[in-house]
């Protein structure tokens, strides 16, 4: 594998010299890397020659160059198993070449989607997951944005040119993804309101909670968490606490969306006395967790608790966006007030007689509440990657 390095690079490795590649190497195999800081943090961007495929190293520190080779592949590794490719491509794929060699950057092109990359990288600044070196969130999002060849007009996403490549190369489907068929269910007292749903488990938990909030038409203004349970029973938990299921399950992670979630639940709610794990959502693919009992919690204020039974593992679901299978019950408006506050809404709006049903109403509209449709749902489950 060739690793083609800007100058800044080269001197945080301290090579001074260059050997020389002995033979041509396919573009598939080639790289574009650069070293940037992201805040006070050092990164090496990567950039696939033949289809721009970005992967993301971050954190890195002096010892952490030293052993860049093997950086190098386990980001590469850990970003493919992200993007859903089989472990035996990904096996051919770093085993095709016995070494990592170094040279310096090969042409403009190339060096100026590997700089956008970079800048790409940097937009994401948000998105980090402090302690993780390979931020495979982080290069699956840049590798799913539009680009297009310096000389051309044609558009083309660089995690489709990836899996075309490497299918050519290899004779086979490089894509290997399981779906879960999962039953959600927003817990409303007297109401009812599921939906059943596919996601492909190569799948983040924060992509799950962008499907949740699109099932139920959320608008994402609020904090989340999930939980994820083990067969053990816990009754020491009651409904006062976030990690309490309904059926008396023992949690055994909290899956939290950043460091300063993770901080709150740590430090203030003593998370870190109890005997479950916290994990980030943007560093937690569901395949490595499910199949399992989740809870999916949604503004803390209001407390709106779904659980999520997985029905099915679908083993060959090979597809990138979740597909809606079925649901009933219409969801809540933001802010009405948790389930109290919900069946008073629907009290006051099912009765014109009432003398706050027309204040109700116009409400109801400015917080976009909709009654449950179908067709609305499925046009609306799109995920952006």
């Amino acid at each position: 594998m060739l690793i083609q390095i800007t100058r800044k690079l080269q001197k945080e490795l301290g090579i001074k010299e260059f050997k020389e590649i002995q033979a041509d190497i396919n573009p598939l195999f080639c790289w574009h890397a650069n070293l940037v800081k992201l805040g006070r943090k050092k990164a090496v961007i990567l950039t696939n020659d033949a289809c721009y495929y970005a992967v993301v190293l971050y954190g890195l520190k002096k010892n952490d160059f030293k052993n860049i080779d093997k950086l190098i592949k386990a980001g590469i590794r850990k970003t493919m198993i992200a993007e859903g490719i089989s472990d035996d491509v990904i096996a051919g794929y770093l085993n095709e070449y016995d070494e990592i060699q170094f040279n310096k950057t090969k042409n403009r092109s190339l060096v100026a989607r590997m700089n956008q990359n970079c800048k790409d990288a940097e937009f994401y600044g948000d998105d980090y997951i402090e302690n993780e070196i390979v931020q495979s969130y982080i290069g699956r999002k840049i590798s799913h944005r539009l680009v297009s060849e310096s000389d051309s007009k044609d558009y083309f996403k660089p995690y489709e040119r990836l899996i075309e490549l490497l299918e050519d190369y290899y004779g086979k489907s490089p894509r290997q993804v399981s779906g879960a068929l999962l039953k959600i269910e927003l817990e409303l007292g007297e109401y009812q309101a599921w939906r059943r749903v596919i996601v492909p488990m190569n799948y983040f938990f924060y992509n799950l909670h962008q499907v949740i909030q699109k099932l139920y038409s959320w608008q994402d203004y609020h904090l989340h968490e999930f939980f994820i349970y083990s067969e053990e029973k816990d009754d020491s938990k009651n409904w006062n606490h976030s990690e309490y299921h309904r059926d008396g399950y023992k949690a055994i992670y909290n899956v939290v969306s950043d460091e300063e979630q993770y901080l709150f639940n740590k430090n203030q709610l003593e998370f870190d006395k109890e005997d479950f794990e916290m994990i980030f959502e943007k560093a937690s693919l569901l395949k490595d967790y499910l199949p399992a009992r989740i809870k999916y919690i949604y503004d803390f204020g209001d407390n709106w608790c779904h659980y999520i039974e997985v029905e099915e593992i679908i083993e060959d679901y090979n597809k990138i966006d979740p597909e809606f299978v079925d649901g009933a019950g219409t969801a809540p408006p933001e802010d009405v007030g948790g389930v109290g506050g919900f069946e008073r809404f629907m009290e006051v709006i099912s009765d014109p007689e009432d003398e706050d049903h027309q204040f109700m109403l116009d409400w109801a509209e400015s917080q976009n509440f909709k009654e449950y449709n179908e067709d609305e749902i499925k046009g609306n489950l799109y995920i952006f990657l």
